[in-house]
């Protein structure tokens, strides 16, 4: 690995597949702005051999660098993100999206070729990725420091933290940042909207829980096993207020800013009951989601597999963030 680090500098090598006697070995080269090729490696003769790239059409030079940052966190933590900006922009007073992981325990960001940021910013933006408490790859600590209680209070502290990390920073301006997430993101962003409505002045809620009660009591079989351990990593379902103080669904009459919801109505993580509750609620507050801010596709489960329904995504998600980021 030595060697095929110093072969590709600055690059990430990774072993993709290999020979059962391990000495032919398919590696994956790539870094923030290529999205990589696959090259052929023998360990017996040293030599290696260009297999085929991933995304030929695109042009390393055209695409945006992912830099890594960190901060402390209101409680004294060191939080590490990574932030995507336009290639052409001097990296100031940028309209910025935050982008929550999903999982989220044990589940991290990494740096690499995004190709959803890479459209961000081929748009204008900047995206930040937090590696919040309870993501993985900082150790037990802290990864168990997100557990018992703390989604909607400390885990999302972080998110906060980090947008006036940026603010301070003069990379955005306090009023041009939305929050855009899935599964856990789109809790996140839901929290975000809920619990700190005056952040952001936008939020993309992608297959997200809103009410984490029904999260216990939706979920499917092979989640089953896991159930002790989400009680302990989550919080105890039988506890109704902390339940009621975790859900989003519970403080929709917060929400200041537009909110598109986007579902698979086939989802067996994230029912759509999360979804239709949460636009039930809208709705009964007197907010009527227009087609470009309600999306459910009922041939999708968790995240959207079909090319015509990504593009939709995507379509509408342009439209909502230039309408509300400048």
């Amino acid at each position: 690995m030595k060697g095929l680090h110093s072969a590709f500098p600055n690059k990430q090598v990774n072993i993709t597949s290999q020979s059962k006697d391990e000495n032919l070995n398919v590696l994956l080269v790539n870094d923030d702005q290529d999205p990589g090729s696959y090259y052929l490696y023998n360990r017996k003769t040293g030599s290696v051999h260009f297999l085929v790239s991933r995304m030929a059409w695109l042009k390393p030079t055209d695409m945006s660098p992912m830099k890594p940052i960190q901060f402390t966190s209101r409680d004294g933590l060191t939080i590490h993100a990574y932030i995507t900006t336009p290639k052409d922009s001097d990296g100031g007073k940028l309209p910025l999206i935050v982008n929550p992981h999903g999982g989220p325990f044990g589940i991290r960001d990494v740096w690499g070729y995004n190709p959803e940021h890479q459209f961000f910013a081929s748009r204008g933006y900047a995206t930040v990725q937090v590696n919040f408490r309870g993501s993985g790859g900082y150790g037990r600590k802290f990864e168990q420091a997100g557990y018992g209680g703390k989604w909607g209070a400390e885990m999302q502290n972080d998110l906060t933290d980090a947008v006036e990390h940026l603010v301070k920073e003069g990379i955005t301006d306090a009023d041009n940042v939305c929050i855009y997430g899935a599964s856990y993101g789109g809790y996140a962003t839901m929290a975000g909207l809920t619990f700190t409505p005056d952040l952001y002045t936008c939020g993309i809620n992608y297959v997200g829980v809103t009410d984490v009660g029904l999260l216990f009591t939706s979920m499917p079989k092979h989640w089953e096993s896991a159930r002790e351990l989400m009680k302990i990593q989550i919080g105890d379902p039988d506890d109704k207020a902390l339940m009621a103080r975790m859900s989003p669904l519970a403080h929709v009459d917060k929400i200041k800013v537009p909110l598109m919801i986007v579902q698979g109505a086939r989802d067996p993580r994230v029912v759509k009951q999360h979804a239709t509750d949460l636009r039930d609620e809208l709705e009964s507050l007197g907010v009527k989601l227009s087609d470009d801010e309600w999306i459910m596709k009922k041939n999708e489960g968790h995240g959207f597999r079909k090319e015509e329904n990504k593009i939709e995504l995507y379509t509408k998600m342009e439209k909502i963030l230039a309408k509300h980021l400048n």
